[in-house]
């Protein structure tokens, strides 16, 4: 049986349009318009999938937000090696599982916020359960949960209501963001991995060369395969998250609010194509995922 942990929110409308008020003016034109976007982003579901670097920092910005039911999910604990970019991290909750912190935190910001906790975090036996009442999942597991990554896509691919899967992934300096579709490739036809194949060696650099589109100009790829496999560790650079976060939360925000298809904005394509950035050299760019490569393609191309 699951092990679930559900905080059930308060609500108090005064203090919600007091917290979310200057979201509002980047929402619409007339206070009609920018009050019936925000509502969308209180009756919406998110679940997060992995509460390391980059979930949790995205579960409380989806708080700060305004949305009003998170789901979160990370069968680890917080440890010295994570302080250096995990939310919730510190001296004072070293042991302690992550979605519980990260969990208790979102709820604390405002009470106002309903959050399921996971603390087993994904299973093949809980991914269903998961996904069924989200709008939208973000994919931030831990690069070496191969099965139960794919376990939470395909509950994804089975959900009605789950619209996509995003996921945000930091490699070096940057982050490469995908959008997971129903009428897309699969995250698993795209890995190209069995999930019960062991992950080490060649297996791990062929799963690495998915998470990583787009090799950074530094450090050598011998270096990063040290780590990846001798090591068996995800190097993170302190400051790379954020810009995960950054590239993965505005994404969320235009399709609550139904903005996703605005003239104005340059959608984000199917994965497995998908956008990067590298903050070492300041270059944002589209990749096209064919013939088992990407390449840079113009963002309105296609």
């Amino acid at each position: 049986m699951t092990r679930l942990i559900r905080l059930e929110c308060i609500y108090d409308e005064e203090v919600y349009w007091k917290r979310v008020h200057r979201n509002l003016a980047w929402l619409g034109d007339t206070p009609e318009e920018q009050q019936e976007r925000q509502k969308r982003f209180s009756d919406v579901t998110v679940g997060v999938a992995g509460c390391g670097g980059i979930g949790g920092a995205c579960a409380v910005r989806l708080a700060r937000m305004g949305i009003r039911h998170i789901k979160v999910a990370d069968p680890d604990v917080f440890e010295w090696t994570n302080v250096n970019r995990q939310m919730g991290a510190s001296k004072a909750n070293l042991g302690k599982n992550k979605a519980e912190v990260v969990g208790q935190m979102v709820y604390e910001l405002a009470g106002d916020v309903t959050v399921e906790i996971f603390p087993e975090g994904i299973t093949k036996d809980n991914a269903r359960e998961f996904v069924n009442g989200c709008d939208l999942v973000l994919d931030q597991m831990d690069f070496y949960l191969l099965g139960e990554r794919y376990a939470l896509h395909r509950a994804f691919r089975e959900s009605l209501r789950t619209k996509y899967i995003l996921s945000a992934w930091c490699i070096g300096w940057g982050t490469s963001l995908f959008k997971w579709t129903h009428e897309g490739m699969s995250l698993e036809e795209y890995f190209d991995i069995p999930e019960d194949t062991p992950l080490k060696g060649d297996v791990i650099i062929r799963l690495l060369s998915k998470f990583m589109p787009n090799k950074p100009p530094f450090p050598s790829i011998e270096t990063i395969y040290d780590w990846f496999v001798n090591k068996h560790t995800v190097p993170l650079y302190a400051a790379s998250p954020p810009i995960a976060e950054a590239a993965v939360i505005p994404q969320v925000a235009l399709v609550v609010a139904g903005l996703e298809d605005a003239p104005f904005v340059t959608k984000l394509p199917a994965a497995p194509d998908c956008w990067v950035f590298d903050s070492m050299t300041l270059e944002g760019r589209f990749l096209r995922y064919e013939g088992g490569v990407h390449h840079a393609i113009d963002c309105h191309e296609g």
